[in-house]
Order: C-alpha cells, then sequence, then structure tokens
C-alpha cells in the first residue's frame, strides 16, 4: 500500500522546503494617513538631530502591535479563519492616542527607535486585553509586559527617552497583518471597526 504524505512534508522530505519562518501574523492599530506623514517628518528629523544612520521605515508600514500571534513557514489557512473570527467579536469603543516621547528599546546590533506615549496609554491596553480576550481559546494572553510603541527605525546607537511634539490620532479600527519576513512587505488579512 502507498502512504501518501501531504505536498508540504513530501517537499522537506527531498529538501525543497524550510521550515524557516517566512511570514508573521500580528494585530495592530494604525496611524491614519496625515498622522502617518507627520510621524515619517517626525523620524527624518530625529534621525538628522541625532546622527542616527537607520532608515526610518515607510510610512505605510508605521504601527502599533496589538498581538503577535506568531511566526510561520507558510501560514496555516485555519489559523487565519479562526483569528479573524476572534477579531470580529472585539466590541470596544472608538478612542484616541497621544504619542509624545521617543526613545530606544535594547535590541541585538540594532536597537528599535521608538514613540512612545507618555501620559500612559491606558485604551490601548485596553483593546491589548479585550483582543486577548476573544482570542483566548486559541491560547493567547495579554502579555503583561505590553508597551504600546511605534517603531520609527532601528540603529546601532541607543537614544535616552525624551520628550517630542506630540503625534495625536483618532484609532477607528484594528487590522490583521501579515508580514513577509525579511521582504519589508505587509499583506492586510482583515480590518475591524471599533465603535
Amino acid at each position: 500500500r502507498t502512504k501518501v504524505i501531504p505536498s508540504a512534508e513530501a517537499q522537506l522530505s527531498l529538501g525543497l522546503g524550510s521550515d524557516i519562518p517566512t511570514e508573521r501574523l500580528f494585530f495592530a492599530v494604525m496611524p491614519d494617513p496625515a498622522t502617518a506623514w507627520r510621524i515619517a517628518e517626525l523620524a527624518e528629523g530625529l534621525r538628522g538631530e541625532h546622527g542616527l544612520d537607520g532608515r526610518p521605515l515607510a510610512r505605510e508600514r508605521l504601527h502599533v502591535t496589538l498581538h503577535h500571534l506568531g511566526d510561520y513557514a507558510g501560514l496555516p489557512p485555519s489559523l487565519l479563519a479562526r483569528v479573524q473570527q476572534a477579531a470580529a467579536r472585539v466590541r470596544m469603543p472608538e478612542f484616541e492616542v497621544c504619542f509624545d516621547e521617543v526613545g530606544s528599546f535594547a535590541g541585538g546590533r540594532q536597537h528599535p527607535f521608538v514613540l512612545r506615549s507618555g501620559h500612559g496609554a491606558d485604551l490601548l491596553h485596553g483593546l491589548h486585553q479585550e483582543l486577548a480576550r476573544c482570542l483566548q481559546g486559541m491560547g493567547s494572553r495579554p502579555d503583561p509586559a505590553f508597551t504600546p510603541h511605534l517603531t520609527l527605525l532601528y540603529d546601532k546607537r541607543r537614544m535616552p527617552l525624551q520628550p517630542v511634539q506630540p503625534m495625536r490620532w483618532l484609532v477607528r479600527e484594528f487590522v490583521l497583518i501579515r508580514s513577509y519576513l525579511g521582504q519589508t512587505r505587509y499583506q492586510l488579512e482583515g480590518r475591524w471597526s471599533l465603535g
């Protein structure tokens, strides 16, 4: 009798496939286009002011990660469907955010230089927790170390926390993003309105 194995497994056994992650899945909030422009201008100005070498992230990739759902060597379609169903259960009103500090997180050779909220980000924490509640059946829990931030660039220098011109926007929705690792390319897998 011939044993039938899945195509992906067959490719791996022939050395054609790989279990190296190629895709990342995460929930995020993104600034509206006008705010993204202002944030990109701020990043470019700070880069020059502090002599940073890192390239600022493209405007269309600026986001605040709410939940990292994992890295995959090919995203399982059933996972995507379950995650989208969970996201549809989120109930929360629209809210305003204000990011008014920049500084670096510790990284490997490159430190993330990020925009942060100096006056608390309670509503982003609330959305993070509500999303975790809806994802609970999938083993997701709120990250106790969740620090809302928006990465501007990566640099070898580490910068201390400092105030900047406040960046405010109304969070009207959250999105599910598939990131193709190493390609700086995002694919939108869903968006859900708040309110």
